[in-house]
């Protein structure tokens, strides 16, 4: 945490979250120490400020700042702020730049990444989730840093395929990091700041306001090379973070759906305003593999059998490990061929049907609650996705959260006909 980290805060705790006036301020002080330095005199002559601007400014003392500052100290978090080298390019670009960006986990060099943002509807179909977690799952796996609001439905699908693949993905949270807020992701959060970020404008403790919401928006697309949508009502809010991409000079991406669905009537609105339809990662990735061939890593990119696809997205079965796991004799084992073949004439070599035992794994530590009632509603015999959700008494958007999290540790293995049992 850098010594003028608090000059950053106090001007954004003085300002307010999403204050337009931070980029004007710092092109005219140049720092935010510089403005906290300002007389009162100096600030009015910048005309920048108007009389109830300049109340807030000398009624918020640099003791706020202070606290909110050892409060992200003991939570482990580290601060951001304009004066900083390591603030991304792309963010001060926006009009509306934060003074502060409080930050858990690791923040990579946002303007060297691929970063694609992903958003849609909280009360996402089976058919979004699925292919939210696909496309996040192929874009990480191809070197693509996963954005999204960490929010139900599309965002939690999306974070959950980049980690799926061993990918990067980042949070933006429309309150503090450590509030307690939408809890079933705890779990999910908590992956996140380990193995990417978890970010937000909002201070420690700051509530999920609904006006926060807006505010966050833009920072996951200034964040981002480009936006995809994948499910939307007509009135939905990421309609309101495309918009703002569009404004920000960003990439808008839409998966089209049914025309009967109410929740496919905002991308495919998208689509005719003239959104870039995709069906695949390979759609978006052909718009940047030119900018960042160091970043991508793909051959024949779009084709499902190239090796990053196989490699990242398909690993194969390590019977070796697989033998010591379950006690397989190491002569029982499946005999690795001499020369493995290539394209869709590979077959992989079955494993024995009767040596796997019927017990399941234990259970992982850390579930959300809707990954705990799933795993207690599964076992080792296969369930339908749909007697699950008439059991568990859930839409599909919850069973597939819960489901996609058990992937995540695992616990849950996918069956062919959409079946589940415990793995």
């Amino acid at each position: 945490m850098g010594e003028n980290d608090i000059y950053g805060v106090w001007l954004q705790q003085a300002l307010g979250e999403g204050s337009r006036k931070v980029p004007p301020l710092l092109e005219y002080f140049g720092s935010c120490k510089a403005v906290y330095e300002a007389d009162e005199q100096e600030l009015l002559l910048s005309g920048l400020l108007v009389p109830k601007e300049l109340t807030k400014f000398f009624n918020t003392t640099l003791d706020m700042a202070a606290e909110i500052c050892e409060a992200c100290r003991r939570l482990g978090y580290s601060i951001l702020t304009p004066d900083d080298e390591e603030y991304p390019t792309r963010l001060r670009n926006l009009p509306d730049y934060p003074a502060a960006l409080y930050i858990c986990g690791t923040l990579p060099d946002i303007d060297d990444e691929v970063c694609i943002a992903m958003v849609g509807t909280r009360r996402a179909s089976r058919y979004g989730y699925t292919v939210a977690t696909d496309i996040a799952k192929d874009l990480a796996a191809c070197g693509a840093v996963i954005i999204s609001g960490c929010a139900r439905g599309i965002d939690t699908a999306s974070h959950q395929g980049a980690l799926l693949s061993g990918g990067k993905t980042i949070a933006v949270l429309g309150c503090g990091i450590n509030t307690r807020y939408n809890m079933e992701n705890e779990g999910l959060r908590r992956i996140i700041s380990t193995s990417g970020a978890l970010i937000s404008e909002f201070p420690p403790g700051a509530p999920p306001l609904g006006f926060h919401f807006p505010i966050r928006n833009r920072l996951i697309s200034g964040l981002s090379l480009g936006v995809i949508v994948v499910e939307a009502g007509a009135k939905s809010g990421s309609l309101i973070t495309a918009n703002l991409a569009l404004e920000q000079g960003k990439d808008i991406f839409s998966v089209p759906g049914q025309l009967n669905s109410y929740f496919s009537k905002g991308t495919n609105r998208l689509i005719i305003d003239g959104a870039v339809p995709i069906e695949s990662a390979a759609d978006v990735l052909d718009e940047y593999i030119g900018k960042f061939p160091h970043r991508i890593v793909s051959n024949n990119l779009g084709d499902g059998n190239s090796r990053v696809y196989e490699k990242h997205v398909r690993p194969k079965w390590d019977n070796e490990a697989i033998g010591a796991k379950y006690g397989i004799p190491p002569e029982d084992l499946p005999k690795k061929p001499a020369a493995e073949k290539s394209g869709k004439n590979r077959k992989a070599a079955p494993l024995p049907e009767t040596t796997l035992p019927d017990s399941p794994p234990a259970p992982p530590v850390g579930m959300s609650e809707s990954a705990q009632r799933v795993w207690n509603a599964l076992s080792a015999a296969p369930k339908h996705f749909q007697d699950l959700m008439r059991e568990l008494e859930m839409d599909s958007s919850e069973l597939s959260g819960g489901i996609t999290e058990l992937e995540l540790y695992g616990a849950v293995r996918a069956l062919p006909g959409n079946k589940y049992s415990k793995g």
